[in-house]
């Protein structure tokens, strides 16, 4: 049995093919292997067999509840370390299951770390809130979810556990570039929307030599960052309002350009987090740091033009934005790098009928229409046209290419759904959570009352197992990927060429949130049969040895 294993800083993504179909399985053994002590751990489940129950959600290994998939996510591994996973087959029956050694398989070695080569760190946020585990930690209000008020305080309270394991290694990048710049005497210059987490406030309070700010609006009342900006001003910091003015128009940018004590360019630190409490710890989403002084140079002249603009978004300013900027090769001679800036239409605002493609948009469109195996992406709410669009073009187009992905809400949904070819699942899903109690499940929350997003990534991930590692490409950053984005706000757009690694640790994440609010939106659908608890025959297998969903895990092992 084949074993492919891929990664990121918090999470391992699991996949194996049986050869053939396995009488009498009643599901699969995970076992997790040290690397460097060789010490092995069998992993746990916390779903039953039916005529079984699990109130309490406490897990048993995977030899007494096997994982009745062909998939699995790894949360609980421990930061730095490198394993390998050996998968098992178990047969017989419930209380007296026997292993299959002879028919299982031992994956790739795989690493738990921000750090991707020499030149790149990668973090997520582990802020999805409907999962089993976080309604058990709350307490429960009268109509059985779980209480709200209890999150809203220890997302805010910096050390509170719930707060350090949603925000996961982001909060540390995020803090990396004012910290390096009072180690080495160096600067940071900051763009950002919105600005609200006490923690990161507090740290940048401490060094307020250290940085200069341009801090844009968020909407005409500024309700998010007024607090925060008339404290800035009043403790004399170098902050510069960017009071965009019209309507349609924001200051998005969530980005961090490192300078190094002779004012040179160093990294840069960007992504779709925005640096409140909720944008760290209660929406999906992503932070990247790049040591280049080519790419991080450019980025300082984009902090510069901004300055210079003068909250006009004016016409030099957005020809500036679509003329694009330069591909950066990053040392390691195969990463290449182009970057994007918003905003570069013509037009301040999209027009409603027959809207011109951005510069930016259309290498989007022409990346993904050259896809040759795969499209996975995170969206939260790109509107149209945009890559939603895209996708409900290619779907019925290319039945080739495996598109996988998913959405914030319902309103980014197309209005023409997307209908998923026979036994294939959905191309495309929006996020939900567990409503209504079933089995040993409970009700789940899935957002925060005033809450607006809950994927907030902004990720494409085109063709990550290609055979030849240069097709590989990611596209992220600060841009909702849609016409609106690239006519009205201020916006970085990434693209990431080449580099499998840094695209295995995107997709990763990927899989984490769609596999989540997929299995959650086919619940609220009522679009699936699982009961609650294990199968007691081997039936369950028998889509992953023929039909769509073999074909969907050979995509790992072509």
């Amino acid at each position: 049995m084949k074993v492919f294993a891929c990664a990121n800083d918090g999470v391992v993504c699991l996949h194996w093919l049986p050869k053939a179909k396995i009488v009498g399985c009643l599901g699969f053994a995970i076992t997790r292997i040290d690397v460097a002590t060789k010490k092995e751990e069998v992993l746990g489940s916390y779903i039953p067999f039916k005529g079984e129950t699990n109130p309490d959600w406490k897990s048993k290994p995977t030899t007494v509840w096997p994982v009745q998939k062909c998939s699995w996510m790894d949360y609980v591994g421990k930061a730095g370390k490198q394993y390998k996973y050996r998968v098992t087959p178990m047969v017989g029956e419930p209380g007296n299951l026997r292993t299959r050694k002879d028919l299982g398989g031992t994956s790739n070695k795989v690493k738990l770390t921000t750090q991707i080569g020499s030149r790149i760190k990668v973090a997520f946020t582990r802020g999805i809130l409907s999962t089993q585990a976080l309604a058990r930690q709350l307490p429960t209000l009268e109509d059985g979810s779980p209480d709200f008020n209890v999150l809203i305080k220890a997302i805010q309270t910096p050390g509170d556990p719930i707060r350090k394991r949603l925000a996961g290694n982001a909060l540390e990048l995020l803090l990396a570039p004012i910290t390096r710049a009072r180690r080495e005497g160096g600067d940071v210059l900051l763009a950002l929307y919105e600005l609200a987490d006490p923690e990161v406030i507090d740290h940048m309070k401490r060094n307020l030599n250290l940085w200069s700010l341009i801090l844009s609006n968020t909407g005409k009342d500024d309700e998010t960052n007024a607090e925060v900006r008339k404290a800035l001003h009043e403790l004399g910091a170098a902050i510069i309002d960017r009071m965009l003015k019209e309507d349609s128009a924001i200051g998005h940018n969530k980005t961090q350009v490192y300078r190094d004590k002779r004012k040179k360019p160093r990294s840069v630190t960007t992504g779709s987090t925005n640096i409140t409490a909720t944008g760290l710890t209660c929406q999906s989403n992503n932070v990247i740091t790049i040591e280049s002084n080519e790419l991080a140079q450019i980025f300082a002249d984009y902090y510069e033009a901004m300055r210079l603009d003068d909250a006009k978004q004016s016409a030099e300013f957005r020809t500036c934005n679509a003329n694009g900027r330069k591909e950066v090769v990053l040392g390691d001679g195969k990463t290449r790098i182009t970057v994007w800036f918003a905003p570069n239409t013509k037009e301040r605002v999209k027009p409603s009928k027959n809207a011109p493609t951005p510069p930016d948009m259309q290498e989007v469109f022409d990346l993904m229409d050259r896809a040759k195996k795969s499209i996975h992406f995170l969206a939260f709410y790109p509107g149209f046209p945009s890559i939603i669009s895209k996708v409900q073009e290619l779907y019925p187009a290319r039945p080739e290419l495996l598109i996988r992905g998913a959405v914030s809400s319902p309103a980014a949904m197309p209005r023409n759904r997307i209908i998923p070819r026979k036994g294939e699942l959905p191309p495309l899903v929006c996020a939900s959570g567990i409503e209504k109690a079933f089995a040993d499940w409970r009700k789940e929350l899935l957002k925060l009352p005033d809450a607006h997003a809950v994927i907030h990534d902004k990720v494409v991930a085109i063709d990550v197992m290609a055979e030849d590692e240069a097709d590989c490409v990611i596209i992220l950053g600060s841009h909702n990927l849609g016409f609106k984005a690239s006519y009205s706000n201020d916006e970085n757009m990434i693209i990431i060429r080449g580099n499998r690694q840094v695209a295995l640790a995107y997709l990763t994440h990927i899989l984490d949130v769609y596999n989540h609010y997929r299995f959650r939106s086919a619940v609220w659908a009522k679009k699936t049969g699982f009961s609650g608890y294990l199968s007691l025959d081997d039936k369950w297998l028998d889509k992953y040895i023929t039909g769509p969903a073999r074909k969907e895990l050979e995509y790992w092992f072509i």
